[in-house]
């Protein structure tokens, strides 16, 4: 049977972590930290509203500059939660992250939370399972990027280029077929800073 059409039961990690919606962010790293998860479900008014993850905190925290010692859970809650019954397919659960663009699916008993469904396990699976492929074969000659002269291998090539397109003696001193290389100077712009 093809991971794809196992059920995610049997993929789920059962540990739920559940913190209230107004603990706030610095809260919810060292609720993380110290259990090694990368995700809690928030409960609001006693009832699971939504879900927190490191990429949550990572993004709509820490690169906004807000201080996640203020910062309460509520105010970066992914939520409405999506779910999917434990008895689903992992190519169900799949589909459904993919078609929402989410990482995570909260896992139903009928109505009872019973743990959390990552894409990271559900692939990480398929990848254990996949049919290895075979390595590509590497070409045997070696074309001139300048000419597409081919070569039987790089000292050949190495040799061409010095003689052909460089010019000897050019690190020698001898500059007469120097223009024919063109600037090496990077544009005024280079490199660009983001």
């Amino acid at each position: 049977m093809s991971t794809l059409d196992k059920q995610i039961s049997d993929f789920i990690d059962m540990t739920l972590s559940i913190l209230e919606s107004n603990q706030t962010v610095a809260e919810s790293v060292k609720k993380m930290e110290e259990h090694g998860i990368d995700s809690l479900l928030i409960r609001n008014e006693g009832h699971i509203k939504g879900i927190v993850t490191y990429r949550d905190v990572l993004f709509d925290v820490v690169s906004k500059g807000k201080d996640p010692t203020k910062t309460r859970l509520k105010e970066i809650m992914k939520s409405p939660l999506l779910s999917i019954q434990k008895d689903a397919k992992v190519r169900d659960a799949i589909a459904l992250m993919t078609k929402n663009n989410v990482r995570r699916l909260i896992v139903l008993d009928n109505t009872i939370p019973i743990g959390v469904i990552s894409q990271k396990v559900l692939v990480g699976n398929i990848a254990q399972h996949a049919i290895a492929l075979p390595e590509l074969e590497m070409p045997t000659l070696i074309k001139c990027p300048y000419c597409s002269s081919v070569f039987g291998d790089k000292t050949l090539l190495s040799s061409h280029i010095d003689n052909i397109h460089v010019g000897r003696g050019l690190f020698e001193g001898n500059m007469s077929r120097a223009e024919d290389l063109g600037s090496i100077n990077p544009p005024n712009d280079f490199p660009k800073t983001i």
